[in-house]
């Protein structure tokens, strides 16, 4: 099995309205999607957000 390194990042505004990125790496499956990688990192930047919204994202 090839291991494959992920990069992404989300772009939160939060309640304040102000804007922070958050970034995350990993490693999988050379097959498996980086949406994997991107949607925990933005459940996890939403849960230290109360109330922020997800504005962009990205994942390569």
């Amino acid at each position: 099995m090839r291991i494959r390194r992920y990069e992404a990042e989300v772009d939160i505004r939060t309640a304040a309205g102000e804007t922070v990125t958050y970034k995350g790496d990993g490693v999988g499956p050379a097959d498996e999607e980086p949406t994997v990688l991107l949607d925990g990192l933005e459940t996890a930047a939403l849960a230290q957000e109360p109330g922020g919204e997800v504005i962009a994202s990205r994942a390569h």
